[in-house]
């Protein structure tokens, strides 16, 4: 009862959750090739449209382009914010393992001083 109210202790580890930071970077990974060739498609088209004089076609594409663009700054930015969490976290795993490895000497300094 009382770790429902205190909210108790969580079950994730650094390493899973590593793991999960891994997972997202390649999900938006793939969602940004994905992107790219939807760019790449857009280009294509408005360059067709162009040749075939239908100016209003061929903008058209150009404003999804500039529209699948900003997606991939938007996904750019939460990658960079993926990254920075990574380290982050690596930061307090070196962190904590230093500190786990001082308590055996914090232990040993205690017993002495009894």
């Amino acid at each position: 009862m009382f770790s429902k109210l205190f909210g108790g202790c969580r079950d994730e580890s650094p390493v899973s959750s590593s793991q999960q930071l891994k997972q997202v970077l390649e999900v938006l990974g793939q969602k940004e090739i994905t992107l790219q060739k939807k760019i790449d498609i857009e280009v294509e088209r408005a360059k067709e449209f162009t040749r075939a004089r239908n100016k209003q076609a061929a903008f058209q594409c150009l404003k999804r382009k500039k529209y699948y663009e900003g997606q991939m700054e938007r996904l750019g930015s939460f990658q960079q914010r993926v990254h920075d969490q990574e380290q982050k976290l690596s930061q307090k795993s070196a962190v904590q393992c230093k500190q786990v490895q001082q308590i055996p000497s914090n232990v040993r300094n205690n017993l002495e001083k009894i």
